[in-house]
């Protein structure tokens, strides 16, 4: 099949796919909130008294849509903190509904998420507050970003969920012979998917950003891809991790989601759509560097996906080209360009040998011969 009917078909793909999958995608409903940008710091303290409220935010930016689902992520050292989710009521004496907190999982390393739900759908904005219930040490909980939506939409796939056993076809993985490294989904103890795969062809390929902690080793880069996958199955109800690949700032690159099945990265692209995902925050105020390594790996996987399947360079996004996003940050699409030159531009040939390296290979020749002669 031809570039242009590979593309053809990627534009029919998504005119009807969308009623069998949710148009999954990540950080689009993302609320601001003033004057406190992301990643949100709070510090607490043993010096707190037991049931403080040390941080109250201002109310968020209102909301374009109703929801009745609250998701919060990010760092939290000490189990005893408590975050609060709440809106202005007109009927409560006090003047405030709560949310109610459904689950909290905090992970050894300290990240976490937690969900919220009210009754009632609501367009209003949220307050976020946090409560210390008596912290045994102190430190700073970070919130990197707080999610609205309508639980009815976060779920991935709408249809009735089969509870028949799921074995995907091993052609929806990538190949062995992979021309770079890359840690497989075994690697890093990947959770099964939750419900089967919808197959695909790749067509185009999108830049992302995590948003989200900036591993510092490949120890953390592990961790950080297995709260991400908890995060995308379990508080947002998708199938599996959302990206198709990631790469950690050391430049480890980790299989997401197989690359022959639809992810959950773009909001309506995801239907021959490959998520490449870089574990970090590249935005303003956070910034986190684009290390070399970060770069190479990106170059490589995206030769991968150029070559493998014919992906052009008009086919390779940065998140905020397909959707209302920030994704990937400022300083990841600067570097666009940059990408697109060294996955796209054509290699130059190898240089000819020198006059002088030709007139040693002739030599090393007619020594050569001269010995067989001689032998």
């Amino acid at each position: 099949m031809t570039t242009e009917a590979r593309r053809f078909l990627f534009f029919f793909m998504l005119l009807f796919s969308f009623p069998l999958t949710a148009p999954a995608g990540e950080g689009e409903n993302t609320i601001e909130f003033k004057d406190s940008p992301y990643p949100m710091a709070v510090k607490f303290s043993v010096d707190d008294k037991t049931g403080a409220q040390i941080f109250e935010s201002a109310l968020s930016e209102p909301p374009q849509f109703e929801y009745d689902t609250v998701l919060v992520q990010g760092e939290m050292p000490d189990h005893a903190l408590l975050i609060v989710i709440s809106i202005v009521s007109k009927t409560r004496p006090d003047g405030v509904d709560k949310f109610r907190q459904l689950t909290v999982r905090r992970f050894p390393s300290g990240r976490f998420w937690a969900k919220y739900q009210t009754d009632q759908p609501t367009s209003q904005p949220v307050k976020l507050s946090v409560v210390n219930m008596g912290s045994k040490s102190s430190g700073e909980l970070i919130i990197y970003g707080v999610e609205l939506s309508k639980e009815i939409l976060l779920r991935e796939n709408k249809e009735t969920i089969s509870t028949a056993p799921y074995n995907p076809d091993p052609s929806l993985y990538l190949s062995d012979n992979t021309p770079f490294k890359i840690t497989r989904r075994t690697g890093w103890n990947a959770a099964a998917p939750k419900e089967p795969y919808t197959p695909h062809s790749p067509v185009i390929f999108t830049l992302h950003h995590t948003a989200g902690y900036y591993p510092k080793n490949y120890r953390e880069a592990l961790a950080e891809i297995q709260f991400i996958q908890d995060y995308h199955q379990n508080a947002k109800g998708w199938i599996d991790i959302g990206y198709h690949f990631l790469i950690s700032p050391q430049g480890d690159v980790f299989e997401g989601r197989p690359i022959g099945v639809v992810g959950a990265h773009a909001l309506d692209w995801n239907t021959g759509n490959t998520g490449i995902s870089i574990m970090g925050n590249y935005h303003p105020p956070v910034s986190t560097p684009v290390t070399p390594e970060i770069m190479s790996s990106m170059v490589a996987v995206g030769k991968y996906m150029k070559d493998t399947y014919s992906v052009s360079v008009s086919s390779f996004y940065a998140h905020r080209e397909l959707g209302q996003t920030d994704c990937p940050g400022n300083d990841l699409y600067a570097r666009m360009p940059e990408f697109k030159k060294l996955i796209f531009a054509p290699q130059p040939p190898a240089p000819a040998a020198s006059k002088a390296l030709n007139q040693l290979i002739d030599s090393l020749n007619r020594r050569i011969t001269a010995d067989i002669a001689f032998d």
